[in-house]
């Protein structure tokens, strides 16, 4: 049976000018958006195949946005920026904004740190095929990688899972242990606390823990596609990619690598229409949509109240 679970609305978006680029929750919980304020250029037009670019043929303007238990905490406008930007993350007491692709190039920076009165501070190398950017309280960057990334020229990518300390330098890549497999899509990223980090996978679909950086447990759900997942304890929200259908479920997660679902879910509004989220993000115990202009979260204490 496949229950109701109903999302609070956070954002609205519908009054903000340009397009949505990149959304995400930070370490602190606040909700951080970014908007393109010229016309989009990030792929090649014309006929044949098309492809992402790097650079606009005309720099960026942005305007990035965060919230806080539904107050707007940052408003900053980010003008000339030169790079086609994807994620947006707190990282201390500065921005950080990262462009998904480097062009395959070891060494090439794609990320911009900003201060928070608009100034460009420095530029990291943050490696190619980044589908994931979360930050931690003390400035850590973690980067979950796409197949282009991982089978791609840049020797960090390959690993599909990093971290970097706030100035870029490399501290941790991915090593499977315990039988599990390589990474060759990274589908899920919740970089949970300063200790935690969980992440979900292709081929295997597997779930698994970093404590420490340091493999903690791992469970294969059948939940395959799993695209966003919110955590606690020993249970986990995890939202199924929206080209395998708009479905969350919930798992309890047992010491000895067994996994119980527990239910399957539709995400609703909170007037009951179904949400058919556009993005996705899982930060912690929660799940944060966009959908219908709007941003909306659900939380895992939600879901265990839904599903009993």
């Amino acid at each position: 049976m496949i229950r109701p679970l109903h999302a609070r609305l956070l954002v609205d978006f519908a009054s903000g000018p340009g397009a949505l680029v990149a959304f995400g929750a930070g370490p602190d919980r606040a909700l951080y958006a970014l908007h393109a304020l010229r016309p989009v250029d990030y792929r090649t037009a014309g006929p044949g195949p098309s492809y992402p670019k790097i650079n606009p043929a005309r720099p960026q303007d942005y305007r990035a946005r965060a919230w806080l238990d539904g107050q707007c905490v940052l408003d900053l406008r980010i003008d000339g920026e030169r790079y086609n930007v994807h994620a947006l993350q707190p990282l201390g007491d500065d921005l950080l904004l990262a462009c998904a692709r480097s062009g395959g190039s070891a060494g090439r920076h794609n990320g911009r740190v900003y201060s928070r009165d608009g100034r460009l501070l420095r530029e990291l190398a943050l490696g190619d095929g980044i589908e994931h950017l979360q930050t931690t309280p003390r400035g850590a960057i973690w980067t979950g990688y796409f197949d282009e990334g991982v089978f791609g020229d840049d020797p960090v990518s390959a690993c599909g899972l990093a971290a970097w300390d706030a100035h870029g330098a490399n501290t941790y890549q991915y090593q499977p242990e315990d039988g599990l497999d390589t990474i060759c899509d990274c589908y899920a990223l919740n970089v949970a606390d300063e200790r935690e980090t969980w992440l979900c996978y292709y081929t295997e679909f597997a779930l698994v823990l970093l404590r420490e950086r340091r493999l903690a447990g791992h469970w294969r759900p059948p939940f395959e596609g799993a695209k966003a997942m919110a955590v606690r304890g020993r249970h986990a929200l995890m939202y199924r990619h929206p080209r395998r259908g708009h479905e969350a479920a919930l798992f309890r997660l047992e010491d000895d690598g067994r996994c119980a679902e527990l239910a399957r879910f539709e995400l609703r509004r909170e007037d009951g229409a179904p949400l058919r989220p556009e993005r996705v993000d899982g930060r912690g115990d929660t799940l944060y949509f966009v959908a219908d202009g709007c941003a909306w979260t659900v939380s895992l204490e939600q879901a265990m109240a839904a599903a009993f």
